[in-house]
């Protein structure tokens, strides 16, 4: 029977209290280890000392189970965060809609900013300038720009210029 998944405030919660666990386990383990070492009280009867090992066990086990629960909930925040719906929010689709559409933009103002620089500088020293088009050779393979990508893998750099100048 699965619950629903909880929120992430939730999930901080049961973070801090795992740790706020180990931390004071871990100082039990510590008072009980140098309880023995105490100045002024006799510890070294068998029944402090049986008492005093019983107790370091049962905090041990404890201690063990805590971090056991901690590492449990951290695995489970990678998956929600990685493969479920941890860190997003309910319009992200829009939102990277939205980024592609601003991004094309901008790569569009951008191409016409330097397509009218180059135009300029060519024009300054008597000559034209014309974008550079990639035409594939009929019959042949393509590649470069034209070539399709493999499933998965990033795109080809390519080492041509935007455009080119003509005298």
């Amino acid at each position: 029977m699965d619950r629903p998944q909880p929120a992430s405030s939730n999930l901080m919660d049961i973070h801090e209290r795992l740790v706020a666990d180990i931390l004071t386990r871990y100082r039990t383990l510590m008072m009980l280890a140098t309880i023995q070492s105490e100045g002024e009280r006799i510890n070294e009867k068998p029944e402090a000392m049986a008492i005093t090992g019983i107790s370091m066990k049962m905090e041990f086990d404890g201690l063990y189970s805590s971090v056991k629960e901690l590492l449990a909930l951290s695995r489970k925040m990678k998956e929600l965060w990685v493969f479920g719906a941890l860190g997003k929010d309910p319009g992200h689709e829009a939102k990277d809609e939205q980024i592609e559409s601003d991004v094309a933009k901008v790569a569009t103002l951008l191409g016409e900013v330097e397509a009218s620089g180059m135009k300029g500088l060519a024009e300054k020293y008597g000559g034209t300038w014309e974008p550079l088009v990639d035409e594939p050779v009929p019959g042949a393979p393509p590649t470069g720009a034209n070539a399709p990508a493999a499933p998965g893998a990033a795109p080809a750099p390519t080492t041509e210029t935007p455009g080119q100048v003509r005298a």
